[in-house]
């Protein structure tokens, strides 16, 4: 039985005890996912913006930590958005903050004189930069933050979505915080993996294969979350990405990740592919052979979730395609049907209704029981 979308997972298994993580890493975890909630992110960045526009330069660090730990709200967060003011926006914030509080002190703006600043004195300058910098800190701290919750409550995912993350970026501390953050990157921000979960992929005895696996986010989740007679495999022609993942799935029995290139690499049997914007690497003829192989390979009934851009997409397709540096076969979402098709799957469209774009195309395909055998 598939959970239902945002069901409870359960509790993943405790973290190896002989692990003990490097102090700096520990730091790092409860800094970056302390305090995440939509209110507590809109309080954090108005608290952090009001801190920033105000002229205590030098002091803005330790008042954003201690105001930030008063609070319990996230230090790192608060101390960001104070960077509002740095050297480049100094001069202007500065300029208004004069302006705004002598107009509010005396009814009129500060004129661009040397005269008329020293008709108003150290004291009088002074009146009007804290006064300035208050209202200037209120509305704009205000506008941010009311701005940050709106973007943190639509982007947000379920309570138990986000411990499921939490979850999976604790095991990547512990290779290094720079894999840490592109999985905890991935994991909030790209919807094939709530989805992925939704579908039940990762459910009890199910044999998942994942052609392409990068750090193998997806193997992470069944080694957490599949249970002892879950499997996973992952295939990745990335040394790095490979070392990275093994250590990674080191604890999970049945979980294991080999370095090949996807044109010479045979399948196993699975229940569940995973095939994520991976078949633009290979030539077209490349493409075809692999569907072909996986449809040999899987038992009737068994899901193959291809993601790929979509060629078709117009000008849209043509911006993301210039930030790939590497693989450039690229097809329409009807070429990629066919083909899925040709190899011997029924095949359904399941765009991601959160996608950022719609340049991405998602097919589920199904193994019919006569798949090709060519």
């Amino acid at each position: 039985m598939r959970p239902a979308p945002h069901d409870p997972i359960g509790s993943p298994p405790a973290a190896n005890p002989a692990r003990r993580r490097p102090w700096l890493r520990r730091l790092y975890l409860t800094l970056r996912t302390e305090h995440t909630t939509p209110a507590k992110v809109a309080v954090a960045v108005a608290l952090g913006v009001f801190v920033g526009v105000s002229p205590l330069w030098g002091l803005h660090f330790a008042i954003c930590v201690l105001l930030a730990t008063a609070f319990r709200l996230n230090r790192v967060l608060v101390y960001a958005s104070a960077n509002i003011g740095n050297p480049l926006t100094a001069a202007p914030i500065l300029f208004a903050e004069l302006q705004v509080g002598h107009r509010v002190l005396q009814g009129e703006w500060l004129a661009v004189a040397l005269r008329d600043i020293r008709a108003i004195g150290f004291q009088g300058l002074v009146a009007s930069l804290a006064v300035g910098s208050v209202a200037i800190g209120l509305v704009l701290g205000g506008v941010l933050g009311v701005s940050a919750w709106a973007i943190s409550r639509w982007a947000r995912h379920h309570e138990d979505y986000r411990d499921v993350a939490d979850a999976i970026v604790l095991r990547y501390v512990d290779v290094s915080i720079r894999d840490a953050e592109a999985a905890r990157a991935v994991l909030l921000h790209d919807p094939l993996y709530p989805f992925l979960l939704e579908e039940g992929f990762h459910e009890r005895g199910v044999r998942v294969l994942d052609l392409g696996c990068g750090r193998a986010l997806a193997g992470a989740l069944v080694g957490l979350y599949g249970g002892p007679s879950g499997s996973y495999l992952g295939v990745d022609v990335s040394e790095r990405y490979v070392r990275t993942a093994r250590q990674v799935l080191e604890e999970f029995p049945g979980c294991g990740v080999v370095a090949s290139d996807l044109r010479d690499f045979d399948p196993p049997a699975a229940d569940v592919v995973i095939v994520n914007d991976v078949l633009r690497y290979l030539p077209f003829t490349a493409q075809d052979a692999l569907l072909r192989r996986i449809a040999r390979v899987v038992p009737p009934g068994a899901r193959i979730f291809v993601r790929e851009k979509n060629a078709g997409a117009g000008w849209r397709f043509r911006m993301r395609a210039l930030l790939d540096t590497h693989g450039h076969h690229y097809r329409r979402a009807e070429d990629l049907r066919n083909a899925l098709l040709a190899a011997g799957f029924t095949v359904r469209d399941r765009a991601l209704a959160r996608s950022a774009s719609s340049v991405w195309v998602l097919l589920e395909a199904t193994r019919r029981p006569a798949a090709a055998r060519g």
